[in-house]
């Protein structure tokens, strides 16, 4: 390889340690996740004690820590997946789920996550109606038809990826992407 070479991949190849930046953000943003699924826990626990409803609470707690456990995955997979090499043999001792194959992948478990947090954002409007006995609105139906809608488009994007059109042989259609 060419000095000339060597200087050109030397720069792109640098910029890659700014992506840890957005490692550590996610790290410090499933930190703050969980520390507040923790607060909702803790809130949940005294409203039990003092005789009110927790199922409000316990659901933003699940959200909470649904949410902080998909950013250590963030964080993990674009600091491994991105920036570092992992040793020879250590990606095969990984689960499943912590191996990342590409944006693509960490883009499916971000648009997944969002569609359970919007569930769990409408169980909370039932919840809360329920609870002050409202009566339910034409309008609270928005939020369960946008779920579906971004659902069926999560659906569309699989069946289009490479999952769903691979040839007989096994390989991609795109080339092997």
């Amino acid at each position: 390889m060419t000095s000339g070479t060597r200087n050109v991949l030397t720069v792109p190849l640098g910029l890659r340690a700014i992506m840890l930046i957005g490692s550590a953000g996610a790290m410090v943003g499933a930190l703050l996740m969980l520390l507040q699924g923790s607060s909702f826990l803790c809130h949940a626990w005294f409203d039990f004690f003092s005789g009110q409803q927790v199922v409000v609470p316990v659901l933003e707690a699940v959200d909470a820590f649904l949410f902080g456990i998909v950013l250590v995955i963030f964080a993990y997979g674009i600091a491994i997946g991105f920036v570092f090499s992992l040793p020879e043999g250590f990606g095969q001792r990984l689960p499943h789920w912590m191996k990342v194959e590409g944006v693509g992948q960490l883009k499916a478990t971000l648009a997944e996550v969002v569609i359970v947090v919007l569930i769990v954002v409408f169980a909370r409007v039932v919840v809360g109606t329920v609870e002050l006995s409202r009566p339910f609105e034409w309008p609270m139906l928005v939020l369960p038809a946008s779920i579906s809608l971004i659902a069926t488009a999560l659906c569309v994007i699989e069946l289009g990826g490479a999952k769903g059109w691979q040839n007989a042989g096994g390989a991609d259609a795109g080339g092997g992407h």
